[in-house]
């Protein structure tokens, strides 16, 4: 079954636009299947489709023959009144590629001439492209694992369009009755999105891995998964000279994901130098494998932390890189916590790409430690997060909740992800939030 993916809607707006589209997201996480989907809507068009892992056509646009290579495909000449419908897979991997599409764009621009779709796995080119050579001219649109929704539907060979979400819901209302509602109409899929959210701090939500039912043939796909990604994204950056260390280096990151940033200790551990470091991390972040969250600065006066935090975004290559499994297991390690705030991060983030206004996820940390897991700015509001594995409301990070609240104006309430019952406390300001019902 095709699942309807969450922010699916407003891709396919953007598809349909006079604009050029750009859909980024990490290796095998739906964009080709996605757009797949998009063209089958529409077989009256005149569909060109390429992919610049397929060298003969790259060496084609190398030589700066896209416009020739379209006429050939599209069986005709570009014209206004036989308009051609471009969609183009693993844009990054060749930059002659942004130019051509530029000078294509402008030439017929206020035309229903051509329309370019573009996909890829790197974000570092794409995003350099649309602030750089297609200015005013792109929409970039991110598509990311499945989030527990999409689990769901996926599980349950169903798909349930316009059902509310909850966290859509909490960033752009104050209505604690409405949000209550929301959440009491996801009461009868409890059990079953509580399943996926276990399922998904181990195995994270690529799906392929959610379709395979056993737990050797997830740890092979995942293993694969790595080899392809270090020898099809990371073996082509030619700076990169040693695949080994690359790994090594992810497998420490892994290990700390979810902590701040220590450099050093990373250094010291790969025996590499700080911008051997820094220029591999780059990568890692540009080909989507990997983000930080910087420190919410905010109307604060107080020393706060300046180093970011980093995460490994997909808990299935956490597990694959320390070589855990078994979510009793990962329990026993303590790091339950932190692939638990992974996983919230990025339903938080799908929350986020299906909204058109600007946002930033940030976390907040004083040299007193007062932390507060993560903080979403989305003008004029600010939204602190406290994210918690355990059933229980811990008193500390509620008053670190409350502590940011005092200090932050524009947030007008805290919230609290955790295992536990839905609770809005009005005296501390502090909505408490069932993980499962995110979904």
């Amino acid at each position: 079954m095709l699942v309807t993916r969450s922010n699916q809607k407003i891709i396919f707006k953007s598809f349909e636009s006079s604009y050029i589209s750009a859909l980024l997201g990490p290796r095998r996480v739906g964009k080709s299947t996605l757009t797949q989907a998009f063209v089958s809507l529409f077989p009256e068009k005149n569909w060109v489709m390429l992919n610049m892992d397929v060298r003969a056509e790259r060496l084609r646009i190398e030589a700066e023959q896209l416009e020739a290579l379209l006429i050939e495909r599209g069986r005709k000449q570009i014209s206004p009144e036989s308009p051609l419908w471009i969609a183009i897979d693993e844009a990054q991997k060749c930059p002659a590629l942004f130019e051509q599409i530029k000078v294509l764009y402008d030439r017929f621009k206020g035309t229903p001439a051509l329309k370019f779709i573009l996909t890829g796995s790197g974000f570092l080119s794409l995003h350099q492209l649309a602030a750089e050579t297609l200015a005013g001219r792109i929409e970039l649109h991110h598509l990311r694992e499945f989030n527990l929704r999409e689990a769901l539907a996926l599980k349950e060979q169903k798909n349930e369009e316009g059902r509310p979400s909850l966290l859509d819901a909490l960033f752009r209302s104050s209505d604690i009755p409405a949000l209550e509602e929301i959440h009491s109409q996801t009461l009868p899929d409890r059990i079953p999105l509580q399943e996926r959210l276990r399922e998904q701090l181990i195995w994270g939500g690529l799906p392929e891995v959610l379709q395979t039912e056993d737990t050797e043939g997830r740890i092979a796909y995942l293993g694969n998964y790595l080899q392809t990604y270090l020898e099809k994204d990371v073996r082509d950056i030619p700076t990169v000279s040693d695949l080994g260390l690359y790994q090594r280096m992810m497998e420490i990151i892994a290990q700390q994901t979810g902590s701040v940033r220590e450099d050093k200790r990373i250094v010291d551990a790969l025996g590499c130098s700080r911008d051997t470091l820094k220029k591999y991390r780059g990568y890692l972040e540009a080909t989507l494998v990997y983000r930080e969250l910087f420190p919410f600065i905010g109307s604060s006066l107080k020393r706060l932390v300046k180093s970011p935090k980093g995460y490994i975004t997909n808990n299935g290559l956490l597990s694959y890189l320390t070589g855990i499994y078994d979510l009793n297991a990962l329990e026993k390690t303590g790091a339950v916590g932190h692939r638990f705030e992974n996983w919230a991060l990025r339903e938080i983030q799908i929350s986020l790409d299906r909204d058109p206004r600007q946002s930033e996820i940030y976390y907040w940390r004083t040299s007193g430690n007062v932390e507060v897991d993560l903080v979403v700015q989305k003008q004029p509001r600010v939204f602190p997060f406290e994210v918690t594995y355990s059933s229980q409301k811990d008193p500390r990070k509620v008053k670190h909740l409350q502590q940011f609240l005092r200090a932050e104006k524009s947030a007008e309430r805290g919230f609290y992800i955790y295992n536990g019952e839905w609770k809005w406390d009005a005296e501390s300001r502090v909505l408490f939030l069932p993980s499962w019902a995110l979904g």
